[in-house]
């Protein structure tokens, strides 16, 4: 994970802004296997590292505090809605779920009349992107 990422979060982090789960190896394949996809190594360091959540208001979905698979559920939940299968959604924006595109690695929007936007490279970007944007807003 990025050195900013840890560094930024770590500055402004607040008690309750993450989980902090302890996030294992078989969780992981268990959440991969249940999807069907193989998640980016960048989004992985951060579910073990932060479990779920993020600064300012930010919330990243990841794993809750009892195991719960918080973006699993959300993926498995869109999929009834024709997201795309190599989605997973990490972000809920009303209008637009922002997911990874495990293909690619890339980060896209998606909304329900199935349009798709390339948003940032990689999930690194777009945590620091999204960071930045919260921070700006204090």
């Amino acid at each position: 994970m990025n050195e900013l990422i840890i560094e930024t979060i770590h500055k402004y982090e607040k008690p309750g802004d993450f989980t902090h789960a302890e996030v294992t190896d078989e969780m992981i394949a268990n959440a991969e296997a249940i999807l069907n996809i193989k998640l980016p190594e960048q989004y992985i360091t951060f579910l073990k590292m932060y479990g779920h959540g993020g600064i300012g208001g930010l919330e990243v979905m990841g794993f809750g505090l009892t195991g719960r698979m918080i973006f699993v559920d959300a993926t498995l939940d869109y999929r009834e809605d024709d997201l795309p299968e190599n989605l997973v959604v990490i972000e809920n924006v009303d209008e637009w779920l922002t997911c990874i595109d495990c293909d690619t690695g890339k980060i896209v929007s998606w909304d329900f009349s199935g349009y798709i936007k390339e948003d940032f490279d990689d999930f690194d970007e777009y945590l620091i992107s999204q960071m930045n944007d919260v921070i700006e807003n204090m």
